[in-house]
């Protein structure tokens, strides 16, 4: 068995807020105060600082300069707008990363799939987001591209943008299923390009009509509610 590689003390802080996010410790709209993170995180406030700005480059914190961190907020309209740049930039990503598929790479993406079927079993949300932002992050790396991966690193938060919008509970979908999801697209990786772009392709639209769809309805809900 090779060794897993070493993440950096920034690494470890991102993901650390990005728990703290998918578990609604954290909730959209609400300030990040980085004194007080670097205090529970016992680490630097700069760590904190670059942690957040790789965050913000994501879309998943939004930064106001001199103001203030918050967590980012999505609308429903916003997530299809993320959605429509995804179908372009992630099967394209694909493709690029089954041209530079190594036995490594495939080895690193079953991790995360692992992570998300166990997460699943437990019915653990946040570790299954945390393992299903870790599986696209290293697909993108792949690439070995650095213009794709900093254009896709800008829609990173597309999958998980429905925890961003405030929902009181996590939008409902078969978790063990969208794991099996994620093994099919290493499949498609192997297969070569062509599959792996349009895998990839269908996959996407599939969680983008899913999520729009939910979304509405847990709107219209909310709308019915308020004028009872």
């Amino acid at each position: 068995m090779k060794p897993i590689a070493a993440i950096t003390k920034v690494d470890q802080v991102r993901q650390a807020i990005l728990e703290l996010i998918f578990s609604g410790t954290l909730l959209p709209g609400q300030r990040l105060v980085e004194a007080r993170l670097a205090h529970e995180l016992g680490v630097a406030q700069a760590t904190i600082n670059l942690a957040l700005q790789i965050l913000d480059d994501q879309g998943i914190v939004t930064k106001i300069l001199n103001r203030s961190t918050n967590v980012s907020r999505y609308t429903a309209s916003e997530i299809e707008n993320l959605f429509s740049v995804r179908l372009i930039l992630e099967p394209a990503a694909a493709a690029a990363a089954s041209r530079k598929l190594t036995r490594e790479g495939r080895e690193a993406l079953e991790r995360h799939v692992d992570g998300m079927k166990r997460a699943a079993v437990a019915a653990d949300l946040p570790r299954f987001c945390l393992a299903d932002y870790n599986f696209h992050q290293e697909l993108y790396r792949m690439t070995e591209n650095p213009v794709l991966v900093q254009a896709c690193q800008a829609i990173a938060v597309a999958p998980f943008a429905y925890i961003l919008c405030g929902t009181p509970s996590a939008l409902p979908t078969d978790y063990a299923s969208l794991a099996e999801d994620h093994q099919q697209v290493i499949d498609a990786l192997c297969a070569g390009p062509e599959t792996a772009e349009r895998i990839v392709r269908a996959r996407i639209a599939d969680w983008r009509l899913h999520s729009v769809r939910v979304l509405e309805s847990i709107d219209e809900n909310e709308k019915t509610y308020a004028c009872l």
